[in-house]
């Protein structure tokens, strides 16, 4: 990661160099590799890209400090901008995404019932989400954007929670219950797949949420996201009965009123315990905790 924002005066390839996701950000952009000695000033104008925009989407994929704010690009790069999240659109759903699942079935059909059943049908439901959701925006949020950036802002708040918290549970479900007949560079090389997708994800989420919401501190509040993470669930503690009687309920589908009222106990403590089984078990979504609770044969 860079320790400085990037200015139109640097050498692109010396940028790239020193941060090779940048890489896949080019095609985003419809630069070509092979820019020489050129500067990011002179590799923007030649191929008619908006160097504040180009600028402003590096440092908010490589600078852990820069401040994402919506008053970094104007209303003159809106447009460029939303070429730009369509092609990112296009990258995850045409390339990174099916490279994944491939993977994935690969090691799915190796463990067998019912783990690797499981598995596949929680990353098609996690596919198809994200889907809908680039769907949604391209269809409701994109084509107001320009017009009236306060509807879109609306609209667009808290959008992202639910993708990045499934690929979180991806991971944990695939390190606590993968069988042992996978080799360990497999489920290594899948998992590194997925770290990345969940790094560029969350950068698009930071970039988004920087033009289309008023947290303009998205950026930072992406990295306290991913802290918690990586800090939830480390002790993998034993659900309670009373835990364990919960997550069976939320798994089945039920909402924390209903729950409420089935065990004759209030709503906070529904709350309570299922923050208390988020932290024990890892797992956020409750696609994820119907796949803990069936693979821990609970339900």
């Amino acid at each position: 990661m860079s320790n400085k924002p990037f200015s139109a005066s640097m050498r692109l390839s010396e940028v790239i160099f020193e941060n090779r996701n940048l890489l896949l950000l080019l095609p985003r952009f419809g630069i070509p590799v092979g820019f020489g000695g050129k500067t990011i000033a002179q590799v923007c104008e030649e191929h008619s890209v908006s160097v504040r925009l180009f600028l402003f989407v590096c440092n908010v994929y490589c600078y852990e400090g820069f401040t994402a704010g919506g008053e970094s690009i104007t209303c003159e790069d809106l447009p460029a901008l939303l070429h730009y999240l369509r092609a990112s659109h296009r990258y995850y759903l045409e390339e990174r995404i099916p490279h994944i699942e491939r993977h994935l079935n690969d090691l799915a059909e190796k463990a067998g019932p019912p783990y690797g059943d499981l598995l596949k049908k929680f990353f098609e439901d996690y596919k198809k989400e994200v889907e809908d959701h680039f769907e949604f925006e391209e269809a409701n949020i994109f084509p107001i954007v320009v017009e009236d950036i306060a509807r879109s802002k609306k609209a667009f708040t808290g959008a992202h929670d639910s993708i990045e918290e499934k690929l979180a549970d991806l991971t944990r479900i695939i390190f606590k219950f993968l069988p042992q007949n996978i080799s360990s560079e497999e489920i290594i090389e899948l998992t590194f797949d997925i770290f990345q997708l969940a790094e560029d994800l969350g950068r698009h989420t930071v970039l988004e949420e920087a033009v289309f919401t008023d947290d303009h501190g998205a950026g930072h509040s992406m990295e306290r996201r991913q802290s918690d993470d990586l800090q939830s669930g480390m002790d993998d503690e034993a659900l309670t009965q009373r835990e364990t009687e919960i997550l069976v309920l939320v798994a089945k589908g039920y909402m924390s009123k209903e729950i409420a009222d089935m065990l004759n106990i209030s709503m906070n403590t529904v709350n309570t315990h299922r923050k208390n089984i988020t932290a024990k078990t890892g797992i956020k979504s409750i696609a994820g905790l119907t796949v803990y609770a069936m693979l821990n044969k609970l339900m």
